[in-house]
């Protein structure tokens, strides 16, 4: 059995699979593969969207989509997700699902607007986002407590504040947020967070 290898990019929806590993203590590897690579079909016999990350578990098999990856790891490592059956996993599974069908969606929308719009439309579209993204944000703000599940830090905090990391304005969603704010700082305090942003390599100017 080899270990686990993260196929990603830097500073991009990898980010995630590190934080989890470094916080349960796995020891993985890494590859971040150059743009084109990912355009290969041998890249694409991997996942058919050509996507990052990709996690290449211990005994060959492969994971894609990043909710996949992290149900993996909170599944098969203890003390970053909720007891299954519990209320409070309910709880937990709802916001995973609100921040990677809601509030992920709207940021890709504003860094890669080409795939969903002529560029004409990418103001409209970008304002559409960021407001609905406010909305998003006063309501969890509103529910922290003073994690996603109350008194226990689980994959979901982590994944927000991955999420929060590619907004353009990142003092504005902590303006009038102070449980969010708090959050934020204290997830990139946390070491399994810190040496992971150290460790990643300077991302290639693509033009």
């Amino acid at each position: 059995m080899g270990r686990y290898h993260i196929v990603g990019r830097a500073g991009a929806g990898s980010l995630i699979v590190e934080f989890l590993f470094r916080e349960v203590g796995v020891e993985y590897d890494i590859s971040f593969p150059d743009p084109a690579d990912v355009k290969r079909p041998d890249f694409h016999a991997r996942n058919p969207l050509g996507r990052i990350p990709v996690l290449i578990c211990p005994d060959g098999h492969q994971i894609f989509e990043t909710l996949a990856i992290i149900n993996h790891i909170t599944t098969h490592f203890d003390g970053l997700a909720p007891p299954v059956g519990s209320a409070i996993h309910d709880r937990y599974c709802q916001f995973m699902a609100l921040l990677a069908t809601s509030l992920y969606p709207a940021y890709h929308r504003q860094h890669h607007s080409h795939y969903y719009a002529e560029a004409a439309a990418f103001d409209d579209m970008r304002a559409k986002a960021v407001a609905e993204q406010a909305v998003l944000y006063d309501y969890i703000e509103a529910e922290l407590a003073p994690y996603i599940c109350g008194e226990m830090l689980t994959a979901a905090d982590f994944y927000l504040y991955m999420l929060s990391r590619w907004d353009f304005d990142k003092a504005g969603i902590r303006a009038n947020r102070p449980k969010l704010d708090a959050l934020l700082t204290e997830l990139r305090s946390r070491p399994s967070v810190s040496d992971s942003l150290a460790a990643q390599p300077r991302r290639r100017s693509t033009g």
